[in-house]
Formats: structure tokens, sequence, C-alpha cells
């Protein structure tokens, strides 16, 4: 059984300060309030580390291995975290190896019968959801106006498209096919990737199987990217506006077709 007295700073110019004997002698005091012995602290001091970097990641915590019987004793809660979703996933996994965690205003928050340590985890979990609900929404208000504004909202690339950077820096995503990858196409007013999708959704309706477009992409049209029979199914059935196989008079490939598909392809 170890006790631990765990010392944090953010800045270089803290650890000059009082900052460090400040939290020295606090947790003595909490160590022989708590029945410790605090002659026996193994201290763990991080200076000059960030609140919000994970507890278990920290320069002094890392090569630790904390076991059951271990105390660990930080002066303030915002001294041990100051990020509420590292502060609640560090405690459930303290209370899961029986490891006891002291703060100076809140007792013992790993012990359920302290009231007080039960009051901070439910308003840690309150504003950590809180904190989710708020991050979901300014990453969907960002992504609205990123969209409305034609840039790139992030994520993986469509197939036939091109992430590329405009003359103000921002990044934007559009089309790279063209009439050189299609020549023989008949394109009006639709794009090079509209005609190819509508090629390949057509040959599936009468019955032509994922993988058999592949190969018949791929042998009419050698100069077009690489595709794979997953993403003929998503592109084509997105531009249906459902799964081909439910669309009316669909024809849905035998397994015999396929096989003599395969080999009328491969010949």
């Amino acid at each position: 059984m170890t006790v631990y007295g765990y010392i944090r700073v953010s800045t270089k110019h803290q650890i000059d300060n009082t900052s460090f004997a400040t939290q020295r002698k606090t947790i003595r005091g909490l160590a022989e309030t708590h029945d410790c012995d605090d002659e026996e602290i193994v201290w763990l001091e991080d200076p000059a580390v960030s609140a919000a970097k994970n507890f278990f990641s920290r320069p002094a915590t890392a090569p630790v291995v904390f076991v059951n019987g271990d105390t660990i004793i930080a002066a303030s809660q915002d001294r041990f975290s100051r990020n509420l979703l590292d502060s609640l996933n560090t405690i459930d996994e303290l209370k899961k190896r029986k490891v006891r965690l002291i703060f100076k205003e809140w007792g013992d928050v790993t012990d359920q019968k302290n009231a007080f340590g039960r009051l901070m985890l439910s308003n840690l979990a309150n504003f950590a959801e809180f904190e989710r609900e708020m991050i979901i929404e300014r990453v969907r208000t960002t992504q609205a106006h990123l969209k409305a504004n034609g840039l790139y909202t992030g994520g993986k690339v469509p197939w036939g498209c091109q992430v590329s950077i405009d003359e103000n820096g921002n990044k934007i995503m559009d089309e790279y096919l063209t009439k050189y990858h299609l020549p023989d196409a008949n394109l009006k007013k639709r794009s090079p990737r509209w005609f190819i999708i509508h090629r390949m959704a057509g040959l599936r309706k009468r019955g032509m199987s994922s993988r058999a477009v592949v190969k018949w992409v791929k042998k009419r049209y050698r100069r077009l990217p690489k595709i794979s029979h997953t993403t003929v199914t998503k592109l084509t059935d997105e531009h249906e506006g459902k799964p081909i196989s439910q669309l009316p008079g669909a024809i849905s490939p035998r397994p015999d077709s396929v096989r003599k598909e395969r080999l009328a392809l491969s010949a």
C-alpha cells in the first residue's frame, strides 16, 4: 500500500513560485487527516503540465501502476484535472482498482459513503454531459456553415472528388472527373461523376451485381480511379434514393448469373 502525493503546476513560472511548497504542505495535512503516514508519501510531480492532459499519460504518473490499497492525494481537484470527462473516467478507473483519491475540498471521492464526494461526481457528470452536447452543437454549426459556403466539411472524400485549397486558403471539395475520364459520355448539363454513377445504377437495376459493375467500369473506362463493389453499392443506392434491390422493376442478380458475368468479363 503506497501513498502518493500528486503535485502539478501549469507553467514553469509556478515551479519557482510557492505553489509546489503549498501543495506539499496541504497534502501532508490531508494525509494525516485520513490516517495516512505523511512520512512515507511518494511524491509525483508534474511541472509545467496541462491539467487537460489525461491523468494516466502525464510524465509523473505514466510509469506508475496504481494497485489495490494505494492512495492518491491532491491538494485540490483542479490540480488533479480540469478535464471533466478525464476526471470522471480516471475516478471510475481508480474505483475499479480500489485506489483511494483524496482532494482537500471533497475528501475521498472514491468512497461511496462520502456525501461530498458523491455530490462532486454528480456535478462532474452533469457538466460533462453538457460539455459533450455543446461540442456536438458547435461541430454541427461549423459543418453547416462550411457546407453552406461550399467548403470541405471533413471526413472521407467521396469517390471521384478531391479536396483543394482556394485563393482564400479554405479547403473546398469538388469533382475531378472530366471528359478525359469518360470520352464517350453524353454529359449535356450533368457532371462526369453523375453520369458514371447513373450508368452503374442502370446496370444494377438490370440485374448486374456490384462486383460485376466494378469489372465493367474497369474494362470500359480505364482512366477512372479505382472503385470497390461496396462503393458502387453505396453510390448507386444514394443516386436512386433507396436501395436498388427495393426499387420496383429492379432485377436481383442470381448467383449463377453473377458467375456468368465474371466469366464473361474475364474473357
